[in-house]
This record gives C-alpha cells, sequence and structure tokens, in this order.
C-alpha cells in the first residue's frame, strides 16, 4: 500500500517543476529586451578634456655649503646631548627618590618633570638626526640623477655619530624607567 505522504510529495515535486519549465517556454514578447537602448548609447559633441599635463618636480639640490651644514648640525647634536648628559644625574637623583612612591606624590612628580627634562633633550637630537635623514635624502637622489656624489660619505658618518648618541639617551632613559 502506498503511502499518502510520499506521493503527495512525490506529486508536488512535479507540479513545481513543470510550473518551472512552462516559464522557460513563455514568449519574449511581453518582457523588454536587455539590449542597449537608442538613449543609452553615447552620443555627443563636446570635446574631450585635455589631461592634465605637470611638469615633473625636480628636487632640491643639496646645500651648496654641505660641509658647514653638516658642522651647525654635528653641533647642535652634540650640544643637545651635553644637556642630556647635565640633567642626567638631576634626573638618577630624583628617579631613585621615587622609587616605590606612590603615583601623584611629589617625588613621583619630581621624577616625572625630571625625565621630561631629559625627554626634550633627546628631541632636541633627534632634529639633528631628522636634519640628517633630510640631506641623506636629498643627496641620494641627487646622485642618482647626476650620477655625482652629494656628500653622501660625511653624511652617512655624522648620521652614525648621531645614531650612537641616540642610542646612549635611549638606554638611560630605559634604565631610569625600570627604577
Amino acid at each position: 500500500m502506498p503511502d499518502f505522504r510520499t506521493s503527495a510529495a512525490r506529486l508536488l515535486v512535479l507540479a513545481c517543476a513543470a510550473a518551472s519549465l512552462s516559464a522557460c517556454a513563455s514568449t519574449s514578447s511581453k518582457y523588454p529586451s536587455l539590449a542597449v537602448r537608442e538613449a543609452e548609447r553615447m552620443t555627443g559633441s563636446a570635446a574631450p578634456a585635455e589631461p592634465d599635463v605637470t611638469a615633473p618636480v625636480t628636487p632640491p639640490a643639496p646645500p651648496a655649503d654641505l660641509p658647514g651644514r653638516l658642522a651647525a648640525i654635528e653641533k647642535a647634536a652634540y650640544a643637545s646631548h651635553e644637556t642630556f648628559l647635565a640633567r642626567e644625574a638631576t634626573a638618577r637623583a630624583r628617579a631613585r627618590s621615587a622609587s616605590g612612591a606612590a603615583l601623584g606624590t611629589l617625588a613621583w612628580s619630581d621624577a616625572e618633570v625630571a625625565l621630561s627634562s631629559l625627554e626634550s633633550a633627546r628631541s632636541d637630537t633627534m632634529f639633528a638626526l631628522a636634519d640628517l635623514d633630510s640631506l641623506l635624502a636629498l643627496g641620494a637622489v641627487s646622485e642618482a640623477d647626476t650620477g655625482t656624489p652629494a656628500g653622501l660619505p660625511e653624511i652617512i658618518a655624522l648620521r652614525e655619530k648621531v645614531e650612537g648618541l641616540i642610542a646612549a639617551e635611549d638606554a638611560v632613559l630605559s634604565s631610569l624607567r625600570g627604577l
């Protein structure tokens, strides 16, 4: 004896399939065409816009007085490093006295001000490094364009010295923050 539910399910599936297939057999005159209509075609009499033509950017040349500029940067870097070293003893003493002090206490506040003063001196040394980075970039571009060295060895040598100063300052700041 056939199960009524199974027969009804089969009949339902067959009816859906027949309805679906009958949609494919309909005529296309009832529906609009998907082809491009006349109004959608590109027409017009305007001339195309001219492309923006910009002159190539020429980077500025390295300074004519590169040795003098490097000497000034070196002097500024060593001056800020000397300032850092002069402030280090005070910052170290205040950081030791604030070791274990609660946040917001006078000792903690004094230590934070002393550390900020050291960080300010380090920032001045970083300005010298930024100036050297700028000169290095200008020199590299100039050398690539002209093929003649633009003081790159001197710039790199001084940059390494200044990086050494900054590394020493970073080590001091790290040690003081650990107290």
